[in-house]
């Protein structure tokens, strides 16, 4: 429930959320704490408060900087999936050229159905998080269509085997990268990575607690600072957790330029620009 309101709204509607429901947390567990512990007494400790704090506070920066790199480099990745896919599918369509007339315009239209069935069915169920095979078998069986449709051609010349071998190798890339990019978008992070975060901060803020400065004024902002700046991270965390949802989330761009491109070639039946050479898009 929690999961769907954060990739169901703006990022900066989630960095509102987080970050003040920290700080007010922050600050209500310090007022408290403040009432039942005067600041005289926390002073005397402050030495090693703040030596213990600072061994604590940067093991805790540096769990959460790996997790926050970790979840950026998933997000990295899964673009670098989505493209390749995008890829294999323009070479299909431009490979094309080199079949025979009607087998061509068969390609090209399962190529450009698939490109319908990824952007306008697959991609909403990504970032809805739907990730029940059903919502996906429409596209598998697109790409198994095309696979047949190659498999039974027969060339008749040697332009023709060139031709067959390089969409061979570009719908056994085109299954790869939708298997990958279907398990990308499954992809999250633990629930215990989560709970030694939220951990981890409630540890940091305690010890933000302990000091015993002369300001009270000065202790809250300290605190208060301490809270938001943990919240930024977070929010970066959940902004790239899911690599298909939100925000932030992967586009489809890549596919539909593949779809515009080739119909700007081969509309009308006309000949691709390129001589049918294999293009990357």
């Amino acid at each position: 429930m929690l999961n769907n309101w954060f990739y169901s709204h703006p990022t900066w509607e989630v960095l509102l959320v987080v970050c003040t429901t920290m700080v007010l947390v922050a600050l209500g567990g310090l007022y408290v704490f403040h009432r039942q512990v005067n600041w005289e007494v926390r002073e005397k400790d402050t030495t090693m408060v703040g030596l213990s704090y600072a061994l604590a506070g940067g093991i805790y920066a540096i769990v959460i900087s790996f997790v926050a790199v970790g979840v950026y480099e998933s997000m990295d990745k899964a673009t670098a999936i989505a493209t390749t896919e995008a890829n294999s599918l323009s070479g299909l369509a431009f490979d094309s050229a080199g079949l025979p007339a009607a087998l061509g315009a068969r390609v090209r239209g399962d190529v450009d159905a698939y490109v319908d069935i990824v952007t306008k069915k697959e991609w909403p169920s990504q970032q809805a998080y739907r990730m029940d095979d059903s919502n996906f078998e429409e596209g598998w069986l697109r790409l198994r269509h095309i696979s047949l449709d190659l498999a039974n051609f027969e060339p008749a010349t040697m332009g023709e085997t060139t031709v067959k071998l390089e969409m061979v190798r570009d719908i056994d890339d085109l299954f790869s990268a939708r298997r990958a990019r279907l398990l990308a978008a499954g992809e999250h992070l633990p629930d215990a990575v989560w709970e030694m975060m939220l951990f981890g901060l409630v540890m940091v803020l305690a010890y933000v607690c302990l000091f015993g400065p002369h300001s009270y004024r000065m202790h809250m902002a300290v605190t208060g600072l301490t809270a938001f700046t943990i919240g930024l991270v977070f929010v970066f965390i959940i902004s790239v957790d899911y690599p298909f949802r939100g925000d932030l989330s992967v586009d489809d761009d890549a596919y539909l330029s593949v779809k515009s491109i080739a119909a700007s070639a081969f509309g009308h039946g006309a000949e691709p620009a390129t001589g049918g050479a294999h293009e990357q898009n």
